[in-house]
């Protein structure tokens, strides 16, 4: 029966075009950053993630701040923790 199947092997360029503007008209400026209705939750939030990681470590290697790191992880880490919550506890 797989046999009879016949696979368009040369699509035109086109209906390839029209696809591809069908799928920016629907994503918006905002999708091209963040990516589909699908990826974009999970996208925003590592990319949250990567944005309050990144000042800790970098007040880690740094003295002579006006808020220490200590300060800073007993501030985020609860939010750190939400995030992580939030992408791994979504797919159950």
């Amino acid at each position: 029966m797989a046999e009879n199947l016949k696979y368009n092997t040369d699509p035109d360029a086109t209906e390839l075009l029209l696809k591809s503007k069908g799928m920016d008209l629907e994503s918006g400026w905002l999708g091209k950053l963040f990516g589909s209705s699908k990826t974009a939750p999970s996208n925003i939030a590592g990319l949250s993630l990567l944005l309050l990681l990144s000042p800790g470590i970098a007040l880690l290697f740094t003295a002579g701040t006006a808020m220490t790191a200590g300060d800073y992880w007993k501030l985020i880490t609860p939010i750190i923790t939400l995030i992580l919550g939030y992408l791994f506890g979504k797919n159950v």
